[in-house]
C-alpha cells in the first residue's frame, strides 16, 4: 500500500527521515524513535487488520449459554467441551467499528491533529482494543510489540536506504488477497506484484 500510494509514500518517507537525519548512517533506530512514526505505525495496523485471518480456538470448560442479545439472533447452548472458533477478520471488517472497512486507510490508528488517539465506537460505547490480532488474555501474545518495532524498524531501514515503487507493468493491475488461505494466519497477495529497486543516491 505504501509503494503503491506516492503520496503516501513521500509522507512516510518525510516521517522517517525527520528522525534519521540525526543519526549516524548504521545507528539503529531506537524504540522513542519508532515510537515518533505515527503514520507508519498506522500504516502497519491497518494492514493487520485488513489481512490478519487467523481463527482464534478456545475449548468450552464448562456448559453455557452463548445470548448475542440481539434482535432476531438465537441463543446457543455450548456444551463443555466443545471447541469454539472465533475468526477475528469479522471483527476488523465490521463497518460500524471501521468505517469503509474494505478500504485501506493509512491514517485510520494515527493521531489527530491534536495528538489524540483514535476513537472506535460499537453499540454507542468506545472499544479500548478493536485490534485483536495477537490474542488476548491469558494468551496474549508475548512478542506483540518486538513485532511492531521489528517491523516498523525494517521498513524504516528500507525507506532510508532504498528508492521504491511499482515497476511500470503494474499499471492498473490490482492486487487481491488469497482466499482460500484465509484464516491460517496473515492473508497472502494472489500474486506477487513487481517493485523496483534502487540505492538511494
Amino acid at each position: 500500500h505504501i509503494v503503491k500510494d506516492t503520496n503516501l509514500y513521500e509522507r512516510v518517507c518525510q516521517e522517517v527521515q525527520a528522525v534519521q537525519k540525526y543519526k549516524k548512517d548504521d545507528e539503529a533506530f531506537a524504540i522513542l524513535e519508532l515510537d515518533r512514526m505515527v503514520l507508519l505505525k498506522s500504516c502497519f495496523q491497518e494492514a493487520l487488520r485488513l489481512y490478519q485471518g487467523a481463527f482464534t480456538v478456545r475449548e468450552a470448560t464448562n456448559d453455557f449459554v452463548f445470548d448475542p442479545k440481539k434482535a432476531n439472533q438465537h441463543k446457543y447452548r455450548i456444551q463443555k467441551g466443545t471447541r469454539v472458533m472465533a475468526f477475528m477478520a469479522t471483527l476488523h471488517h465490521d463497518p460500524e467499528l471501521f468505517p469503509n472497512p474494505d478500504t485501506f486507510r493509512c491514517d485510520r490508528f494515527a493521531p489527530d491533529a491534536n495528538g489524540d488517539p483514535p476513537v472506535f465506537i460499537k453499540n454507542g460505547k468506545r472499544v479500548a482494543e478493536p485490534l485483536r490480532v495477537f490474542g488476548g488474555g491469558l494468551h496474549l501474545c508475548p512478542g506483540r510489540k518486538f513485532i511492531l518495532y521489528e517491523t516498523m524498524a525494517f521498513v524504516a531501514i528500507l525507506l532510508t536506504k532504498f528508492d521504491m515503487r511499482l515497476a511500470d507493468d503494474e499499471a492498473g493491475k490490482t492486487v487481491d488477497m488469497d482466499y482460500p488461505m484465509q484464516g491460517v494466519g496473515i492473508s497472502h497477495p494472489d500474486r506477487d506484484p513487481a517493485v523496483e529497486i534502487k540505492w538511494k543516491a
